[in-house]
């Protein structure tokens, strides 16, 4: 690829002395001059004298001719010359550390893999110390592996280069913008020494212009005849321009091309890459600054995503070091320590660009990574000959996250330069550049499979009730990038999840105050529409006593005693639901619970702290309160009354002794005692007549011992009759007998409550 080594490499070479042949010296200044294509034969002359010299004990030269001659045909280009070259060393036993290294490369270049492992193994006898060799001892698996595989990718030449080389295609319009030096544009000589082709350009192509219907003299012929096929969208220099790349919506335009300012050193010439980077205001392209250029180092290779920011190669300082090594002397020696050329970033926000930040180790190595391209998926591809792979530069994929780069596989790939890679990422079609074909530079179109899958997660309750207004977070775990989507009314998430091949995800419901997290693992492996149900549990749960009978009936006005860690007591009375509910914050307050209810025997149990694992919003806890029997059992319809008396009968006292016992077994207790007449005589007369019944009763209690504070009297007269017997309805003796009766019920003293409020979603 002798376009990208001409502009990339940069060689720096000591003096050498005038001691030897005039072919020898003429060779070495044009290696030095880096116009390798024409050393060579001089070279390869020089070396089979020396060879065939040797023989006859007469020796001319070292064997720095042989090394001389494989690096002048490695960097033409002339790879099995300079692999021969290499193996020549290797048979003479005169091959240092670098030349086996070379030859490794050599045999993956001329695509001999078959005599890959026994090289590696000869190699690593030679030099066991070598991190170099061991690397590729390490790597042989990978090497295996890799051209043993084949993608999923199609490949065909999109454009054959007819009198030249072209690389670096961009879409623009209905065509494609790449860089040539397949013609020499302009009225001045612009041949470029050092391959002896013009100078590259950017030009521009369009596969369907010749098959639109146009007038005669609006042919795309005439076009060529007089522009040949050069983009005169900005205005070329007087060296090597190209590539060019645009950001997503063709407002900024990045092209690739020389300093100005030649440098001269140790008599050889050459111009460091720079950036030039164009805004389109109207339909003119403006020049802006990219303040990173340099003359003492080379940027270039830009490619810029939606966010801003923008990729591409440098040899900066900062970069990873690499040490250059001359051949032509019988020990190699490192005489300079340069950088290799990296992958950077920096951003353009708001007319402001950011400082540059090496990507790092995870992309770049101690070799050269270029032509950086980042997709619409935030998918870096570069070209790289650091990274394992089939030979010279292969292109490699990152998703930027802490795993090595990927190669791309066969048949993008191949031993050859591989690089330049674009991609369309909604529709699979792209195209790369490659020297595959007689090792010169030719662009080729490519389609992969469009990975088509995305995913929704459904949130509901253990229930199955959706979850509306939830936040669902789906965390890509490779580039460790969360998306938070809230849930719609059937608990789905709003929009579709896209997802990328063979990554994996995390589906995650944090939940609430109420509700418990939930978590699901996916691996993006096949194209389709994925869900993902998430099931939440209540972390918090209303709390439910329940006091029924025997029969599960609820019993009313039973006395609940709820005791707290603090030593305090909670009371309350039960409706005609005979429960008591609370939220479960206070269930980590309660310890336990006692019932009381006249006639029941007293009923008691523990409160659960926590409630773990289940569907349950509302923890109900049911006690069942036994009636008693016998001589236990209040008969307070025995506490009864003659026509217009408030005098005890003796049946009566009996009971009321019971109450007695009772309420001296519960010293916590209050009750009301309460008494009521029937509907004969006035309701005046009758509200008098039952407070006088009723205090007579609590008298008579607290005449056996109780506090006086512990029981109330209270007298209704005829307002609760417990049936139709009310004024001017005709009765029986026992009907107005019935209602003529003392009732007693507890009384909380406090009639406290905890907070009732029910869950809700």
């Amino acid at each position: 690829m002798k376009i990208l080594y001409t502009l990339l490499v940069v060689t720096v070479v000591s003096s050498i002395g005038w001691t030897q042949s005039y072919k020898a010296d003429y060779a070495r200044k044009l290696s030095k001059e880096l116009q390798f294509a024409d050393a060579l034969p001089i070279w390869e002359e020089l070396s089979n004298a020396f060879i065939s010299k040797k023989k006859k004990k007469k020796i001319i030269g070292d064997y720095s001719f042989l090394r001389m001659t494989a690096q002048a045909a490695m960097f033409s280009e002339q790879y099995e010359k300079a692999l021969h070259w290499n193996q020549v060393l290797v048979n003479k036993k005169q091959a240092t550390e670098q030349d086996w290294i070379n030859l490794l490369d050599l045999i993956c270049l001329n695509k001999k893999y078959v005599r890959l492992t026994n090289a590696v193994d000869s190699a690593s006898s030679a030099f066991p110390g070598s991190v170099a060799i061991k690397n590729w001892k390490t790597n042989l698996p990978k090497i295996t592996a890799a051209i043993s595989s084949t993608s999923d990718y199609t490949i065909s030449l999109f454009k054959k280069a007819n009198n030249g080389e072209e690389f670096s295609a961009f879409p623009y319009m209905k065509g494609i913008l790449f860089a040539s030096n397949e013609f020499g544009h302009g009225f001045v000589n612009r041949e470029y020494e050092r391959t002896n082709q013009n100078f590259t350009d950017i030009s521009f192509y369009d596969p369907t212009a010749s098959l639109e219907k146009a007038k005669f003299y609006e042919k795309p012929f005439w076009i060529d005849l007089l522009f040949k096929n050069q983009w005169r969208g900005i205005k070329r220099t007087y060296s090597h321009d190209g590539p060019i790349s645009f950001n997503p919506d063709y407002t900024m335009a990045f092209i690739t091309t020389n300093q100005n300012e030649v440098d001269v050193d140790d008599r050889v010439k050459f111009s460091r890459l720079k950036l030039r980077v164009f805004k389109l205001e109207g339909t003119r392209w403006n020049e802006i600054d990219f303040p990173f250029n340099s003359t003492t180092f080379s940027n270039g290779h830009a490619s810029m995503d939606s966010l801003g920011n923008v990729y591409f190669s440098s040899n900066r300082p900062g970069s990873m070091p690499k040490n250059f090594i001359y051949a032509d002397s019988a020990k190699l020696k490192i005489i300079e320590t340069i950088y290799s050329t990296d992958i950077y970033k920096t951003s353009y926000i708001d007319g402001e660009w950011s400082t540059p930040v090496n990507l790092g180790d995870l992309i770049n190595t101690n070799k050269d990574e270029v032509f950086p391209f980042i997709s619409s998926k935030g998918i870096l591809y570069f070209s790289s000959n650091g990274w394992t792979g089939l030979g010279g530069l292969d292109i490699f994929s990152s998703d930027m996250s802490n795993n090595e780069p990927e190669h791309i596989g066969n048949p993008l790939n191949s031993n050859a330069d591989d690089f330049a890679y674009y991609v369309n990422e909604s529709t699979g079609k792209g195209y790369m550049s490659s020297n595959r074909m007689a090792w010169v530079d030719q662009i080729y179109s490519f389609t992969k499979p469009v990975f088509k899958a995305e995913l929704v997660a459904v949130l509901k309750s253990c229930k199955g009730t959706p979850l509306k207004n939830k936040t669902i977070q789906i965390v890509d775990l490779t580039k460790n990038i969360a998306s938070a989507i809230k849930t719609n009314a059937q608990g789905r998430t709003e929009e579709p999840y896209i997802l990328e091949k063979n990554r994996k995800y995390m589906i995650y419901y944090p939940g609430d105050d109420i509700n418990k997290g939930d978590t699901a693992l996916f691996t993006a492996a096949v194209d389709g529409e994925f869900e993902v149900n998430l099931t939440t549990y209540f972390k918090k749960n209303v709390t439910k006593l329940i006091a029924n009978d025997e029969s599960g009936r609820p019993l009313e006005n039973v006395m609940m005693n709820l005791y707290k860690h603090d030593g305090s007591i909670i009371n309350y009375l039960t409706t005609s639901n005979g429960a008591y509910s609370w939220k479960n914050e206070g269930a980590g307050l309660i310890d336990s619970v006692k019932m009381n209810l006249i006639n029941y025997d007293d009923a008691r149990a523990m409160i659960p702290i926590k409630f773990e694992g289940n569907c349950l919003d509302t923890v109900a806890i049911p006690l069942t309160m036994k009636m008693k029997q016998g001589e236990d059992f209040i008969r307070l319809e025995m506490v009864l009354y003659n026509f217009d008396k408030f005098s005890l009968r003796p049946e009566g006292e009996i009971e009321l002794n019971k109450i007695v016992k009772y309420m001296k077994e519960h010293p916590e207790l209050k009750v009301e005692l309460s008494s009521h007449t029937d509907s004969r005589g006035t309701t005046k007369y009758n509200n008098k007549l039952s407070n006088s019944r009723s205090k007579s009763c609590v008298n008579y209690i607290i005449s056996k011992g109780i506090p006086s504070k512990m029981i109330t009297a209270k007298g209704y007269g005829e307002t609760m009759l417990l049936n139709k017997c009310k004024n001017g309805v005709y009765c029986s003796v026992q009907d107005h007998q019935a209602n003529r009766r003392t009732e007693l019920k507890l009384i909380s003293p406090t009639n406290q409550s905890l907070d009732s409020n029910k869950l809700s979603n």
